[in-house]
């Protein structure tokens, strides 16, 4: 059962519909994840639009896109999986356009995040910078690479984008994990500016967080090397939709943290973040003070 369930697979059995429906088992798992992450990105959109204040800013558009993009790779993949007769090439197109948002926009909800804690305009203008060159350079090439798979499903270019999938999804990763650390470091800093109250309980949970997402990241990547890539794909998505409910755990604590802060002192863009785009402590529906 277990070997059933773990079959090794790749891109190639995706694209010619020769994975997902071997094992009842497999398939209901897959199912199961699947339904877990679009109820989740259900459950986000609407937060979206009940926590803030106001519908725009960067932070509450990456959360949106970010979390409608779950929903669309989620499609793309459960038409690829089970037998729905859709063409590969629809199916694909809605993968990679779900995977663009989901993943990029991840990172740019991270960064958006930064500004609460982080002053740095340079650093910040750097960080986006690098968040959109490597939607360039790792996007375009696993794309086309992806629809010559589609195209030739047993060629060069499977093998390709095999090789290429593991060197995005790593690069990616590393990416949220600079940028998740700079948070954490920034975090510490301005919690020590601030002896009042509980700053180091506060540091705990935010760091605690950070660590499950990491976690969640590395879980993927395993899934990824050792070649259970339809296990690795529909896990993906789940773990993206449980990374974006978290952000509003840290949501609700960076509000507090940053609000210590005179708006006056705060630079232009974190005080429009701060002010315009963020629910305030009332709005949100996590209190980590629960935890």
């Amino acid at each position: 059962m277990l070997q059933s369930l773990m079959a090794h697979d790749d891109a190639a059995g995706i694209a010619t519909h020769k994975c997902g429906t071997s094992s009842a088992l497999r398939t209901g798992i897959f199912a199961a994840f699947l339904a877990i992450a679009w109820y989740n990105a259900l459950e986000l959109i609407i937060i979206c639009f009940v926590s803030f204040k106001r519908w725009n800013g960067t932070y509450f558009w990456s959360l949106l896109i970010a979390s409608a993009c779950i929903i669309l790779n989620c499609l793309g993949f459960m038409l690829l999986f089970f037998p729905t007769g859709v063409t590969p090439w629809l199916c694909v197109t809605l993968v990679l356009l779900g995977w663009f948002g989901m993943v990029t926009g991840q990172s740019v909800v991270l960064w958006s995040r930064l500004h609460l804690v982080l002053y740095n305009t340079k650093l910040l203008r750097g960080l986006l910078l690098v968040i959109c060159i490597d939607a360039v350079l790792l996007h375009i090439p696993a794309s086309v690479l992806l629809y010559g798979t589609v195209a030739y499903p047993t060629s060069v270019w499977a093998h390709g984008y095999n090789v290429m999938e593991r060197i995005e999804l790593v690069c990616f990763c590393l990416q949220e994990l600079i940028i998740s650390s700079i948070y954490a470091w920034e975090t510490v800093k301005l919690l020590r500016l601030r002896p009042e109250g509980r700053p180091k309980g506060i540091l705990n949970q935010l760091l605690f967080i950070n660590i499950i997402i990491v976690l969640l990241d590395i879980t993927v990547i395993f899934t990824q090397f050792v070649g259970y890539y339809t296990v690795q794909v529909m896990f993906k998505s789940l773990t993206y939709s449980i990374k974006l409910k978290l952000e509003y755990v840290i949501l609700g604590k960076l509000v507090t943290v940053s609000r210590g802060c005179d708006s006056h002192e705060l630079p232009l863009n974190a005080r429009e973040i701060n002010v315009s785009s963020f629910p305030s402590d009332r709005d949100s529906l996590w209190n980590l003070e629960s935890w």
